[in-house]
């Protein structure tokens, strides 16, 4: 279909501009690369230079070599870039266009400073935990967190404190265990995509104010003196049944309260007391005997009779040295 005479004629320049355009940008790309690419040989070159002046000092450790220890790894990058992950041994980097990071793979401990937390019963507390970390992929550890070491520090306090806040002062008291499981599990699951591994979360030390010591001292005490008259009640109770079965039998057979008597007084004796108090009935006959006496007329009988009496009546109290 031809266009009429009075239609609008599109117009060739802007036809043709997104195309400069392109045209402007893939050229600029182009140079942009080219020089990239020079810049990287230069700075190639120059490193290899001073690699090759630096070779007589490498017998002294110096030059552009990295020395990596057991239990370390370090992550060579080459103009920024990751390039690879070196293992223990002895390196040579060109100064120029790569960089060595070196990565500790043993386990660290880190120390958690005494955080001032709140308890759910508004309890007020000072605690301090130590973390206990292991790095297992050193590229996630390097690229992916700018500090990992101080990451998981600020992580472990803050975790420490939301946990805290969760539980009573007693609970954080009798389930500690508990607790500790809790934050290593939060501090897992923040710290999956670190490239580090959270072995464990450990409270060390729980203070609380010198006033809150004492109120759980008293209670403990209170507690405490509760259950020994409890326990007191309960031995009388049971020693009332025994001794209601003893007096039973004693009274079925009279000679064993005389022997009780006597194992009365060899106690007594034991224990080197000065006075021993005999009752009539463990004197027996010889009670009988003095009260006979005593009745019996006669003045000649009657004296002696009365001193027997008072031998018999010395015998209820007897004082020994």
């Amino acid at each position: 279909m031809m266009p009429k005479p009075g239609d609008a004629q599109p117009s060739t320049a802007l036809l043709s501009a997104p195309a400069r355009v392109n045209g402007h940008e893939e050229i600029s790309q182009a140079s942009s690369w080219g020089a990239s690419a020079v810049y990287r040989g230069v700075y190639t070159c120059w490193g290899e230079l001073v690699k090759c002046l630096c070779l007589p000092m490498f017998s002294c450790q110096a030059g552009p070599i990295a020395i990596v220890q057991q239990g370390w790894v370090a992550v060579m990058t080459r103009f920024g870039v990751y390039e690879c992950t070196l293992n223990p041994g002895m390196y040579v980097f060109n100064p120029a266009t790569q960089e060595v990071r070196k990565v500790c793979m043993k386990m660290q401990v880190f120390e958690i400073p005494r955080q001032a937390a709140m308890t759910r019963d508004n309890l007020s507390v000072q605690v301090d935990a130590v973390t206990f970390v292991t790095v297992v992929d050193p590229v996630l550890a390097v690229f992916h967190v700018d500090d990992y070491n101080h990451a998981v520090k600020i992580l472990a306090a803050s975790t420490l404190l939301r946990v805290i806040g969760e539980h009573d002062l007693q609970d954080i008291f009798h389930d500690r265990s508990k607790i500790n499981e809790r934050m290593t599990r939060v501090m897992q699951e923040k710290t999956a995509g670190w490239g580090v591994s959270v072995s464990s979360v450990e409270m060390r030390d729980i203070t609380i104010p010198d006033s809150m010591q004492r109120a759980m001292a008293q209670i403990a005490e209170a507690n405490r003196e509760a259950q020994a008259k409890v326990i007191v009640a309960e031995g009388q109770r049971k020693s009332a049944f025994i001794f209601a079965e003893a007096a039973e039998a004693m009274g079925k057979h009279p000679m064993s309260v005389q022997l009780q008597w006597f194992e009365t007084l060899r106690q007594i004796a034991a224990e080197k007391n000065s006075t021993v108090i005999v009752p009539d009935s463990v004197i027996g006959p010889l009670g009988n005997l003095a009260r006979s006496g005593v009745m019996s007329p006669g003045p000649e009988v009657s004296g002696s009779t009365s001193a027997s009496a008072m031998d018999a009546a010395g015998c209820r109290l007897r004082t020994t040295s």
